[in-house]
């Protein structure tokens, strides 16, 4: 068994996982997706901004790029399809973060897991099907799924409802802000993953 660099705080008796960033290296091509769909507007989308709004759904991502460059005609569903197809076609560059992947695989048939990710059904289905993660995870909480997306807790609570684990009881790995700061408006325990990535 291979040592687990990431600790788990002691006592929790649920495990909730994001997706992106979190159990799969997949921000970089995330961030190259938008870049190629706001290309024809000539818009560089700064990584900084990209990354202080991970976990927040794509749909609304794009509204908020659409204010912050006061985009004149913004068809905001080609930009979703475009980015969409740009991630769809390069998914083949996406890897499984180890360390967090060990404690998945550590805590299999231990305690209850689940993922609570910003990202739509379909995109996740993809993802779990390529790396053969519902062997491991069954409980997935999508943006498909919730009225309200992080850093509203709405997310985190259905994945403690899914696995049927007190809030309190629970630790979420995560990597952005807005999925840390959902986790603690749920009174669940986080750890942020970057820090040990």
């Amino acid at each position: 068994m291979q040592t687990i660099t990431i600790p788990i705080p002691s006592g929790v008796k649920g495990l909730i996982f994001d997706l992106d960033g979190t159990i799969l290296d997949s921000m970089l091509l995330h961030h190259e997706g938008y870049n190629h769909a706001l290309a024809p507007y000539g818009i560089d989308y700064p990584k900084d901004v990209f990354e202080s709004r991970g976990g927040i759904p794509t749909k609304d991502t794009m509204r908020m790029i659409e204010k912050d460059y006061q985009i004149k005609d913004f068809d905001i569903e080609q930009a979703l399809e475009m980015k969409r197809l740009f991630v769809e076609s390069n998914l083949d560059k996406i890897q499984l973060i180890s360390p967090v992947f060990e404690i998945i695989k550590d805590y299999q048939n231990k305690l209850p897991m689940a993922v609570g990710t910003g990202s739509n059904r379909k995109v996740v289905d993809e993802l779990f099907e390529r790396f053969n993660l519902s062997k491991y995870i069954t409980h997935v909480v999508t943006a498909t799924e919730v009225a309200q997306y992080k850093p509203h807790p709405e997310t985190f609570l259905k994945c403690a409802e899914l696995i049927n684990v007190d809030p309190v009881d629970c630790v979420v790995f995560e990597d952005g802000k807005p999925g840390i700061q959902a986790a603690k408006t749920a009174g669940m325990k986080v750890v942020d993953v970057t820090k040990y990535l």
